[in-house]
């Protein structure tokens, strides 16, 4: 995201409080808008759908969503996950031509390989009326759709025109489901919340093609990046497999519930964490306009100077320069996300009675700020690693949250209700924690990395 954290930094960089404002608003939407949208838009719904439609139908709408969001992300990153380095690597070979088509191409395949088994899931398996099914299997195809477009944004540059994008979309949503839910249930309820989804996909795939003005052509040339860059791919898929883990466990939690559709969940366990997750939203936000922004600066110059055959103590001034501003970097990310956790799990019984949760939701919402804060802290450690295109690594990072974070939540549920969010945030602080290590051990080899151990020529 460095791309348009740039442009989002010249904002933040007036002389007002509103420029600041704007620029934290803009790197937010960018940075996490499909995920914002889904919780927000969610959210609103569920308060206002009890007007119109029963406990049980609204229940059954909710966890279609959560279904649809969850499982599209992790079937889908393997491809928006090549697809971006693809698109990366165009960018900066200055060929973009083939941009339009590796977005159809991606699309295409992302529905061939899903398309089948969402439709057996919810025609051979959910039990739901027709009009449900269908609203379903297109809420499924729109989601991954956006997932997907969503990897452009950066390329785009075009922030306030992103967020408008989603707004608009997230309007949309909310009124369409609210006029059609009272005549056509559940089924209209997804209908208009489709239709938000839609005025998204094709807004942004629009906005693409007009970044990029360049005829449809070789739409599968990025797939033997799946053979050159396999670990981009599995780690996608690990490290989102790691994130829903825990959910998908306490969907087996003695107090999960069943829909009469057969979809399980654990509503209260569910909504704590999605709850939770909105806590490491500002971090995100100065990570994508600041932080990375800063470090891609020092990165670029340690690399550019080597190519220009600068001297030793040049290189080495340039190494220190970048350990320092991850360091620098580090300590404000810190200090604005453990104000914001520590400050969030002392107000949490005020917070959860003004957005009228249950009580049995403290212990989770508590566990889940504590494991969100070490959870993004290791996210931006992954990125880190990901420019230096230690892929192994990154994928390494991956795994251990995976196993962590199940393991440790096996364990969770075992020790009862009181322990539920206990293995996703300690799972978190072993990942940070690990992912922290091996960033500092190839920052501070940097320069033996870079002229011996990743040297093609030495061998």
């Amino acid at each position: 995201m460095a791309g348009i954290g740039f442009v989002l930094r010249k904002l933040v960089q007036r002389d007002d409080l509103a420029g600041i404002v704007m620029g934290y608003l803009y790197a937010a939407v960018v940075s996490s808008g499909p995920w914002l949208f889904t919780i927000m838009s969610l959210g609103l719904l569920v308060l206002i759908g009890n007007q119109f439609l029963l406990v049980e139908e609204l229940a059954e709408f909710r966890i279609v969503i959560i279904y649809n969001f969850g499982f599209s992300l992790v079937l889908s990153a393997p491809v928006f996950m090549v697809a971006t380095r693809f698109l990366a690597d165009q960018i900066y070979s200055r060929d973009v031509s083939r941009a339009p088509g590796m977005m159809f191409g991606a699309l295409l395949l992302l529905f061939l390989l899903q398309g089948p088994l969402v439709m057996v899931f919810y025609i051979g398996y959910a039990d739901m009326t027709p009009w449900v099914r269908v609203a379903a299997i297109a809420n499924y195809f729109l989601i991954t759709g956006i997932w997907l477009v969503s990897i452009f944004m950066s390329a785009l540059k075009e922030y306030a025109a992103i967020a408008r994008t989603f707004a608009i979309g997230m309007f949309i949503a909310l009124a369409g489901s609210v006029l059609m839910a009272p005549d056509f249930s559940v089924a209209g309820m997804l209908m208009g919340f489709n239709i938000g989804l839609a005025y998204i996909l094709f807004d942004l795939m629009a906005r693409v093609l007009a970044e990029f003005p360049h005829p449809i052509r070789a739409p599968f040339a990025f797939l033997h990046y799946f053979r050159t860059h396999w670990e981009i791919a599995l780690a996608g898929m690990i490290y989102n497999m790691a994130i829903w883990v825990d959910k998908w466990m306490m969907w087996f939690a003695p107090e999960r519930s069943m829909q009469p559709s057969g979809l399980i969940s654990y509503p209260l366990y569910d909504s704590a964490m999605f709850l939770a997750y909105l806590a490491i939203v500002p971090a995100i936000a100065l990570f994508t306009f600041s932080v990375e922004t800063r470090f891609f600066e020092q990165y670029l110059r340690f690399y550019q100077d080597i190519q220009q055959h600068a001297t030793y103590d040049r290189i080495e001034r340039n190494h220190q320069s970048l350990w320092q501003t991850i360091l620098e970097s580090a300590r404000n990310l810190l200090v604005l996300q453990l104000t914001i956790a520590v400050s969030l799990i002392l107000l949490a019984p005020a917070i959860l009675d003004w957005l009228q949760a249950s009580a049995l939701q403290l212990g989770m919402f508590r566990f889940g700020v504590l494991g969100s804060l070490f959870h993004a802290f290791a996210m931006f450690l992954m990125i880190t690693l990901s420019y230096f295109d230690v892929r192994m690594k990154v994928l390494t990072v991956a795994l251990v949250f995976l196993i962590s974070n199940a393991s440790l939540t096996w364990l969770s549920m075992q020790w009862g209700l009181a322990w539920y969010g206990w293995g996703y945030a300690v799972a978190a602080m072993i990942t940070f924690a690990f992912a922290y290590v091996l960033v500092a051990r190839h920052i501070k080899r940097l320069p033996y990395e870079t002229f011996i151990a990743r040297n093609t020529s030495i061998g």
